[in-house]
C-alpha cells in the first residue's frame, strides 16, 4: 500500500478546492487536518451532492448500513473513501472491494491515511456513472413551466357552473334513490 509520506491528507485523498466534502466518523486530528482554503467539509450527508466522501468505519456491520446512504448523496463523479484502523480484524481491504462491487462501484487508489488508517477510493463505475448523470445536470426546463397562465376571468364562470349545478355522479344517485 503506497504512503505518500511527504504530501498534505487533502492532496493524498484528492481534494481539491472547490470540493464539496463530507466527513463521517473521522477523529479530530483528521478533521483538523482536512480543513483547507476553498473547501466546503460537512460532517452529515444532508447535502444533496458531495464530490467526495470519507466515511471511517470500525466494523463490517457499519460499512454495510452506511455505503448505500453514501451513494445517495455522492455526486456521480465523485469518490468514496472508505477508512479503516490498520489493525482492525473485522475489515480489510478485500471485504470493502467485494461490498463496493456488489454496490455498483470500483476501486481506483489505495492510501494509508495518517498512520493510523488505511483507505480505499471507490468509484462508480462507467455504466453507472452514466446512469447516474442527470443528478450531476440541472434538469431541463419543462415547456409546461414557460406557458402563460390563462387568465382567472375565463375560469371563473366554469367555476361557478359547475358548484351550482353540482357532480354529474351526485345528480345520478340522486335520481336513482328516488
Amino acid at each position: 500500500m503506497a504512503g505518500y509520506p511527504g504530501q498534505p491528507l487533502p492532496k493524498k485523498l484528492g481534494i481539491k478546492a472547490g470540493h464539496r466534502v463530507c466527513l463521517l466518523n473521522a477523529p479530530g486530528r483528521l478533521q483538523r487536518s482536512l480543513a483547507a482554503d476553498d473547501v466546503r467539509i460537512a460532517y452529515d450527508l444532508r447535502r444533496p451532492l458531495n464530490d467526495i466522501v470519507v466515511l471511517f468505519v470500525d466494523s463490517l456491520e457499519e460499512l454495510e448500513k452506511r455505503i448505500t446512504d453514501v451513494l445517495g448523496k455522492l455526486h456521480p463523479a465523485g469518490g468514496l473513501w472508505i477508512a479503516w484502523r490498520r489493525n482492525s480484524r473485522r475489515v480489510s481491504e478485500d471485504i470493502v472491494r467485494r461490498i463496493a462491487l456488489a454496490a455498483g462501484m470500483t476501486t481506483s487508489k489505495t492510501r494509508v491515511i495518517a498512520n493510523s488508517y488505511e483507505g480505499v477510493r471507490l468509484v462508480l463505475r462507467g455504466e453507472i456513472r452514466e446512469a447516474m448523470a442527470y443528478k450531476a445536470e440541472p434538469p431541463p426546463r419543462s415547456s409546461i413551466a414557460s406557458r402563460s397562465r390563462r387568465s382567472s376571468a375565463r375560469i371563473a364562470p366554469r367555476v361557478a357552473r359547475s358548484s351550482s349545478g353540482g357532480s354529474s355522479m351526485r345528480r345520478a344517485r340522486a335520481r336513482s334513490a328516488k
